[in-house]
């Protein structure tokens, strides 16, 4: 079992256009755990909500107006036929992500081949949530993809297929294997906005989890807004993944369930360096302040302080995939910088 012990990894989106200067900030700030960038500045396949659909039915991709939905005309059976028999075949090459739409996960699997890094935990990877992707593809009437039963489940397991993909790519490596959902739409949740039934979320979740679960690997979740921490902690997921520095209030007042959560080896990812221009004043000196006032809360609430320091990673809070270069360069530094004198703080060697 991967113990935390506040190492860094990252959510997965960078500003850079080239693939190296990415790879190389991730190799250099994310030592223990890297993950493979996404570089939606470098081409619109790599935007989130396009990053993932090679082999989804019906998708439709406007280049001019850069939209993207789905149109599935009366006749259908044909294409989801194939889809189908391509999922039950169990062979996740038939569903890989090309170099078009992830030129970084290539790159970073070349370059730690040939850089062999000596500190390598874990190695991590990412794909936009089920909820979040069935959420935002609409048809040509504006009804969300949430809302198509037969296309929903056909993105559930496009999905479960693309993290099994990477987890295949890692498995040379001999490390722990980690795979993120990217679930942003998850902030809506409880809202008019978003109408999601409880049971419909956790059970697609789950459907991906248990996928990645087969593969000896653990799975993650990551929502930058608030949502129902508890909902999740209910789920399969191994690690959760909040924005502390906008929103930990909201994640501690549920120190019962949190405790729960950690007891049975769930990991808490604190994203502690902010990613809006919070960061232009951050230091590294402020954000181990606040991390230090959350755990001795935890702590104060009777949760064992070894079990808090195990049980945890450290992440930016969001992406860093919109951020100017030099404040995304600054935050990932600063990721870095924290999770050493973190590691220092509570004595882990």
């Amino acid at each position: 079992m991967l113990k935390g012990n506040f190492s860094a990894t990252a959510i997965g989106s960078y500003p850079h256009e080239n693939v190296d200067d990415a790879c190389n900030l991730i190799l250099k700030t994310l030592p223990e755990i890297p993950c493979w960038p996404q570089l939606p500045e470098r081409d619109m396949n790599e935007e989130m909500l396009i990053q993932y659909t090679e082999g989804l039915p019906f998708l439709k991709i406007d280049r001019e107006k850069k939209s993207v939905y789905v149109d599935m005309p009366e006749d259908n059976t044909d294409e989801l036929e194939e889809f189908y028999n391509k999922y039950l075949s169990e062979d996740p090459g038939l569903f890989s992500i090309s170099d078009s739409h992830a030129l970084g996960f290539s790159n970073m699997i070349r370059l730690l081949n040939e850089k062999k890094p000596g500190n390598l935990r874990a190695i991590k990877g990412q794909i936009v949530g089920p909820i979040t992707l069935a959420g935002s593809l609409k048809d040509p009437e504006q009804i969300a993809m949430l809302h198509n039963p037969v296309l929903f489940d056909v993105i559930v397991k496009l999905l479960s297929m693309k993290a099994c993909w990477q987890l295949d790519q890692y498995s040379e490596f001999g490390l722990p294997r980690i795979i993120f959902l990217d679930e942003p739409y998850l902030s809506s949740y409880g809202s008019a906005f978003a109408n999601l039934k409880k049971e419909q979320i956790v059970e697609s979740l789950n459907e991906i989890f248990l996928a990645i679960h087969n593969r000896d690997s653990l799975s993650g979740i990551h929502c930058c807004g608030n949502t129902d921490w508890t909902m999740l902690m209910e789920t399969e997921v191994d690690i959760i993944n909040f924005d502390a520095f906008g929103y930990m209030d909201s994640m501690l007042m549920y120190r019962n369930q949190v405790r729960s959560f950690l007891e049975r080896g769930g990991i808490i990812a604190w994203g502690i360096v902010p990613t809006t221009d919070s960061i232009k004043e951050a230091t590294v000196d402020n954000l181990i302040e606040k991390m230090v006032v959350a755990i001795d809360y935890l702590v104060s609430s009777g949760i064992d302080q070894k079990l808090i320091v195990e049980n945890s990673l450290i992440t930016p809070s969001c992406g860093t995939g919109t951020m100017p270069l030099e404040e995304a360069e600054k935050a990932m530094m600063l990721t870095h910088e924290l999770t050493v004198k973190l590691k220092d703080k509570y004595c882990i060697r």
